[in-house]
């Protein structure tokens, strides 16, 4: 029951976390749940202490996670979301 409801905490935060709400939210979030658990799961729910532990650890990201965790730090960076 612990799992299942950190597990929905964690569906809860960690695309938001790792983006702003779009269309990719479900790939965000389907590409580094397991990640999120398994590096940075004691700071489940807390949005932004997720992202800065995944940041910390972006080279034990797996793949796919790695890849839409620099793309949203690249388009964090982008002057064009800066407005």
């Amino acid at each position: 029951m612990k799992l299942r409801l950190a597990l929905v905490l964690l569906g809860a935060t960690i695309a938001p976390a790792m983006a702003q709400s779009g269309p990719n939210e479900s790939m965000q979030r389907q590409a580094c749940m397991g990640d999120a658990v398994r590096l940075c799961g004691a700071y489940i729910p807390d949005r932004g202490r997720i992202r800065d532990c995944m940041a910390a650890q972006v080279e034990q990201l797996s793949p796919s996670c790695r890849a839409v965790f620099d793309a949203s730090v690249q388009a964090d960076r982008s002057p064009s979301s800066r407005r």
